[in-house]
Formats: structure tokens, sequence, C-alpha cells
């Protein structure tokens, strides 16, 4: 009875360590490639390995790879993981994306209840697991891998650090209305100046213009001329003595054929 009981025991430590080996062997053998990888060709493997090439995600076209079950796009600095992308990859069973800062995850993989996830612990997860928390009943608690490297609780994560209304997209779409509102209300304040700076401009130039453009009065002037013209000046003579002068040299000169006519 004992013996039959270690042989058990040990037929399933055996099962165990090979299982293990296949899972490891598994990664490690994984297709690896450069860094200028050819999105639109079609990859046969099942288990592809693009780690640590500094890549971009297609948007708008799927990977072609319907064989894959193993993708490993860690290290690659991606900020989101596009549903297209991962579109016609139905054997994906593991996406390993680790070490990306990713801010956003396709709902539509929330709908792959058979894939398994690894992903660093980030608010960008709140859609997909909510999504998947609510296609996917049944199954294990989600886990992420938290910068130290220690795997925990996904849900627990979320409702710590990730309270409603802090969702990165959210903060994103708040700080770029904010920044575009700012924008708009300065721009507007900056043509109003402008405005109206050019406005008192033109009203001082104007002003200017028609003093000097107005036609002077000449009216003191001529009134002026008028009344100082110089006319005939009269004879510095004292009143009444210009006749006493003129009978004085008639009577001298009478025998002289004296003549009365004014002095000039």
């Amino acid at each position: 009875m004992g013996a039959t009981r270690a042989r058990l025991l040990w037929s399933c430590l055996l099962l165990s360590l090979v299982l293990l080996h296949e899972s490891r062997s598994q990664d490690l053998t994984c297709t690896v490639f450069p860094s200028n990888v050819d999105w639109t060709q079609t990859f046969n493997d099942t288990c592809l390995n693009f780690s640590g090439l500094g890549l971009s995600l297609l948007r708008t076209q799927p990977l072609k790879a319907s064989q894959v079950q193993v993708l490993d796009l860690s290290r690659n600095r991606l900020q989101a993981l596009p549903g297209v992308f991962f579109a016609n990859l139905e054997k994906l069973q593991t996406l390993i994306v680790t070490h990306n800062q990713l801010a956003s995850v396709d709902q539509s993989l929330g709908l792959l209840c058979d894939l398994e996830l690894r992903v660093d612990c980030s608010c960008g997860l709140a859609s997909w697991h909510d999504i998947r928390q609510k296609n996917c009943s049944g199954e294990q608690e989600l886990q992420c891998q938290h910068p130290g490297g220690a795997l925990g609780n996904m849900s627990a994560f979320l409702q710590v650090s990730c309270p409603p209304g802090l969702a990165p997209g959210i903060i994103g779409a708040i700080v770029a209305g904010t920044i575009f509102l700012a924008l708009v209300v300065s721009g507007s304040v900056l043509a109003w100046r402008l405005q109206r700076h050019r406005r008192d401009s033109g009203q001082g130039l104007s002003k200017v213009q028609s003093s000097q453009d107005a036609p002077r009065s000449v009216t003191g002037f001529l009134s002026k001329n008028n009344s100082q013209r110089p006319g005939p000046k009269a004879p510095d003579t004292p009143p009444g003595r210009s006749s006493q002068d003129y009978e004085n040299v008639c009577i001298s000169q009478l025998a002289e054929d004296c003549s009365w006519s004014a002095p000039r």
C-alpha cells in the first residue's frame, strides 16, 4: 500500500516536471525576429518573440499569424493594444506585454476569455478588466505584475490605485480640453487687444491729420492789416499853426506871386 502511494506521488512529480519543462521550452523556442519586422508578411510559427525591438503595432491591419499561440511583445514602449491587430489570432493563448507603458487595452480583447494576458499593473487596464469580468464568469482572479516583479490581484490594484475618474484616458482628455480652452481664451483676448490698439492708433492719427488739414482762419490777419494799414502821414504841425505859416509866407512873398499850394 505504501509502495503504491510512493509510485503515485513519484509519477505525479515526474508529470509536473515534464509539463513545466514543456512550458519553459515553449517560451524559449519562440522565433526571435530582428528589429525590421514586416507586419504585412505571414507568420506560420506557434510562438513569436518580438521583445525589445521598439516596434509599433498596426492599427488598421491585423497580424497574419493564424497559428500563433504565444506572442511576446514585451519591452517595446507600447502605449496601446489595438483590437484590429489581434483580430485574426484565433489560437492565441498567451499575450506577453510586460514592461510597456500601456494607457489603454482594446475592449475587444476582453471578450477572449481563454487569453492569458501577462501585463504590468496600470490604470489603462480598467476598461479591458470590466469587459473581461462581465463576459468571462467563473474564471480565476486576473493578475498583473507590479514594478518589483511580483504578481498581484488586478481587481484590488484597480480599486485602490485607479478610482473612477482617474483613468489615463479621462485625465488626458481633461488636460487636452483645458489646454484648448486656455488657448482659445488667450487668443480671443490677444485679438481684442490688438483690435483695440489699432482702433486707438487710427483715431489718434485721424485727429492729427484733421488738425493739420483744417483751414486756418485769416479773419484776424485781414482785420489787423486793414486796421493797421498806414495812410498818408499827416504833417507834424501843431493844430492852428499851418494857417499862420502860410499867411506869413504869402505876405512876405506877395510880390513874388505867392501860390497857395498845400505842402507835399
